[in-house]
């Protein structure tokens, strides 16, 4: 009995609704490091343009809804099927405007009509590949924390500074409710609807992987090292 009891707790600490960055490229003046997290193909970052110091600090944020129209679209998204192109059509504008909370963090940040181009800081674009809401369902059951009826969220990103005409940061992102069960928590939906969450974890970590220091670990107010 307490091995059952901590299985499930181990399950229950580890089954996080979050999304990840899977393969990120970075771009210099003048060359390009790629990593990924594969450890099989990973074999070091290595940076030799501008002393390997990567783009930050924006002065603007311009955000253009990500492109969905060849997307897998599917899972539990909506109460009838005649809804799920719509859905579809508006979950850019969704996307963009969560990706906008996080990112006027950091600068201030607009999302762009179809007739607007950036002049200066950084234009944020890409694609979706995959958004699959998973089985409510699925998820009702105890197996939910197994993995039964999670949603899957995958996407394309790329950062470019408009100033030097060059895209600095270009990676994919994947993720979903994970191993949440019918509960939910703050970033999972449990019976709900799992995309608007997943949207959100996406843009949160956008913000995060493009953030210096987005916690600000070891500030410290009045302890010095003697």
């Amino acid at each position: 009995m307490k091995l059952f009891l901590a299985l499930l707790s181990s399950i229950l600490l580890c089954s996080c609704a979050d999304m990840y960055v899977t393969k990120t490229e970075v771009a210099g003046g003048s060359t390009r490091t790629t990593t990924t997290s594969d450890a099989k193909d990973s074999k070091g970052v290595y940076m030799t343009t501008n002393c390997g110091v990567g783009a930050y600090a924006p002065k603007a944020i311009y955000i253009r809804p990500f492109c969905i129209d060849t997307a897998v679209f599917t899972g539990d998204q909506t109460n009838s099927d005649g809804e799920m192109p719509i859905r579809k059509a508006l979950t850019p504008v969704e996307f963009a405007g969560v990706l906008k909370e996080q990112l006027e963090k950091m600068a201030p940040a607009r999302i762009l009509k179809d007739n607007e181009t950036p002049r200066t800081g950084w234009l944020v674009e890409g694609e979706f590949t995959l958004v699959d809401g998973g089985s409510i369902i699925g998820r009702s059951i105890f197996f939910g924390h197994f993995g039964v009826g999670q949603s899957h969220l995958a996407l394309h990103v790329r950062v470019t500074d408009v100033d030097r005409g060059i895209v600095v940061y270009e990676f994919d992102m994947a993720g979903g409710s994970n191993l949440q069960g019918r509960g939910g928590t703050l970033r999972a939906s449990g019976l709900g609807y799992a995309r608007s969450f997943d949207l959100v974890n996406a843009a949160e970590r956008i913000y995060l992987v493009l953030t210096p220091n987005a916690f600000r670990y070891g500030t410290r107010t009045d302890i010095a090292l003697h």
